[in-house]
């Protein structure tokens, strides 16, 4: 498994177990058996660039160097050897006095003292490696049988245990993620996993943020999660696939609280043509839909017409600010769980905006109402 760091800012909110200031000098006194005389650096890594705050040319031929300096925070830093690609030493780097040793040749069994953070660290990688290395001969096993005639079950049981195989894979880096003491450590766990699969456990993310809330190194990583999560639902949310309510059927009843928290069912507005429109403060072709649905609404709202927003927003202050800027002067509902509402699965929505209008009964008249759609039929029903 090729390793990938993921060097984003800088920043350490500290725990009572961690016995260096977070800023202030620093000294790593090193000791590499089989060391080059070559150039060393000492480098920061981050998002933009990768900075040299240290360099040598080594010329013990012991392999003994000593790199210092000032951090301003707890940060990742890698020391480098001349050209060398993959002969790095990672560090959760901090203030205070760090010793490394060990054999140049054999870099993954370093021992460092001084620095439980960068301990951490460096066991974290080898168990990466190891665990990465084993899916990749998951995979490799399962694509094996793929094309192999009279193998189909045994693929199938194949594939099936590499997927269960990733999936623990994920798991095991968001554990270490929310339970390191080092956001540098969280940050790193956290950046060797697709920010695709980070959407898809935003919130356990968005904890983890808040270990560490003035951490500018988790803040980054947070945002482009939480900007990967967006892009995500936007897509899900125009991707027009049809929902499993179809037109005539009843339609499924569900209970959720408004944002004063009282709870509303579907059934109770039984007795009206009621609009079900699903959406979200989030989703832009919902937002560019609102000003007709409002013309809707205020056109026929006195002649037995009601609509219920159901939203599928994560955030209670961005759902109701939207309500408030685009004038959605109707009930509103949501359990403000994204994609994983109860609604999504009762009425198989695939994409927002959606809606279905009900006639009295609480039967499915028509669906997916947009544009002039939407008040051409509201005009042949409630005549």
């Amino acid at each position: 498994m090729k390793q990938t760091y993921l060097a984003l800012g800088l920043g350490l909110l500290l725990t009572a177990c961690n016995q260096h200031p977070e800023k202030g000098d620093f000294k790593i006194n090193v000791q590499l058996d089989n060391a080059p005389l070559t150039h060393i650096s000492l480098e920061q890594l981050s998002m933009e660039d990768i900075k040299v705050v240290d360099s040598l040319t080594l010329r013990d031929p012991g392999g003994k160097f000593t790199l210092k300096g000032i951090v301003p925070e707890q940060g990742l830093y890698r020391i480098h050897f001349g050209n060398e690609k993959d002969k790095d030493i990672l560090l959760a780097l901090d203030a205070g006095d760090m010793q490394i040793k060990g054999d140049y040749n054999n870099l993954d069994k370093i021992t460092v003292t001084g620095s439980e953070a960068t301990t951490e660290l460096q066991g974290f990688i080898h168990s990466m490696t190891e665990k990465g290395q084993a899916l990749d001969a998951s995979i490799e096993a399962a694509n094996n049988l793929k094309d192999v005639k009279g193998s189909d079950s045994l693929y199938q049981v194949k594939s099936k245990d590499a997927e269960d195989q990733r999936q623990s894979f994920i798991k095991w880096f968001l554990d270490f993620a929310k339970n390191t003491s080092s956001p540098v450590n969280a940050a790193f766990a956290l950046g060797n996993t697709n920010l695709s699969l980070l959407a898809e456990h935003q919130q356990e993310i968005d904890a983890i943020g808040k270990k560490f809330p003035t951490n500018t190194l988790l803040k980054g990583l947070v945002a482009k999660v939480d900007e990967t999560a967006d892009q995500e639902n936007t897509k899900k949310a125009t991707d027009g696939d049809q929902p499993s309510v179809k037109d005539g059927q009843e339609a499924p009843d569900f209970t959720l609280d408004t944002p004063d928290g009282k709870s509303i069912s579907l059934k109770s507005l039984r007795g009206k043509y009621v609009l079900v429109d699903f959406w979200a403060s989030w989703c832009q072709p919902c937002r560019a839909e609102n000003p007709n649905v409002v013309a809707a609404f205020n056109e026929f709202k006195g002649k037995n017409f009601a609509i219920l927003g159901v939203s599928l927003d994560k955030d209670k202050a961005a759902w109701q600010k939207a309500i408030s800027d685009d004038h959605l002067t109707w009930t509103h509902v949501s359990d403000l769980k994204f994609w994983d509402s109860k609604v999504v699965g009762l009425y198989g929505i695939q994409g927002i905006p959606y809606n279905f209008l009900l006639d009295p009964q609480g039967k499915v008249v028509a669906s997916n109402l947009r544009g002039p759609a939407l008040q051409e039929k509201l005009k042949s029903v409630l005549q």
